[in-house]
């Protein structure tokens, strides 16, 4: 099965978060990438060869915490594993910029299926929609940009959240907190950086035992962020940001083509 291996890379001050990232090539050069499906379009920093390119167009992007602006530029080819695409259009951070991470987006996923095994540190891929299908599938909403979505269960509360593989702890909106407070008990507060490489103080809290996919996932530490800004600018609003510390206690298997997911195993 074709796919391609992750680096997991655990947090130095929460051992229950983490950063997962891949190495892939621009034209046959070697980067090392964010794998993030919290992002629309790929996106990698400037350096001698990326400046060789000429700007296509302008690409405007919000992150949890604040918005950016940045260059598309075509590239001759992209390749993540098994995955290659030729002429791809990319983002291309600005010179001296040196907050903006490489990262993998939507823009290279979400044509191909992907069953995500996060503590094999492994991803298989699929494009041409010839794996197994045993199992019963949940119906996926992408959203125009290519965001997954999956609903969260909290008691008899549904939260619309974002399956985001960039996000190194689950993040949840103030204001979902606000209306369902007795799913979160306050947990002290942390350092959060988001996509755009801004960063903020945020408060924390121990969300309730959740189920996703007909599984429970139990309690965990969250980060609480107004999402509003964000929101502002998705066709569907997210209550939670599914982040590590809560997709790494399962495999994913995501049909993106065929819009449709399902939990393949749950971590013991």
């Amino acid at each position: 099965m074709n796919g391609f291996d992750v680096i997991v890379q655990p947090d130095a001050e929460d051992e229950d978060a983490a950063e997962v990232f891949v190495n892939g090539a621009i034209g046959g050069r070697p980067y090392r990438f964010l794998l993030d499906t919290g992002a629309a379009r790929s996106c990698v920093g400037y350096d001698d060869y990326m400046a060789t390119f000429a700007s296509v167009g302008t690409d405007t992007s919000s992150g949890v915490f604040a918005g950016s602006s940045r260059d598309l530029v075509t590239v001759p080819s992209m390749t993540l594993g098994s995955i290659s695409r030729s002429d791809f259009t990319l983002v291309r951070a600005a010179q001296g910029d040196t907050d903006r991470q490489n990262l993998i987006g939507m823009d290279l996923l979400k044509d191909v299926r992907c069953h995500f095994r996060f503590d094999e540190r492994r991803v298989e891929v699929d494009e041409d929609g010839a794996g197994e299908d045993n199992g019963a599938f949940e119906e996926l909403f992408l959203d125009q940009r290519g965001h997954p979505y999956v609903p969260v269960q909290l008691g008899d509360v549904t939260a619309s959240a974002v399956w985001d593989t960039g996000a190194s702890m689950t993040v949840v909106d103030t204001n979902f907190v606000a209306r369902t407070p007795g799913f979160f008990p306050a947990a002290g507060s942390s350092i959060g950086t988001d996509s755009t490489g801004a960063q903020q103080e945020t408060p924390m809290y121990a969300m309730a035992a959740a189920t996703i996919g007909g599984y429970t996932f139990p309690t965990q530490r969250v980060a609480a962020v107004d999402l509003a800004h964000v929101n502002a600018t998705l066709e569907r609003p997210m209550d939670l940001i599914v982040g590590y510390n809560a997709y790494s206690k399962a495999h994913w298997l995501f049909d993106f083509p065929r819009r449709r997911w399902r939990i393949t195993k749950m971590m013991a």
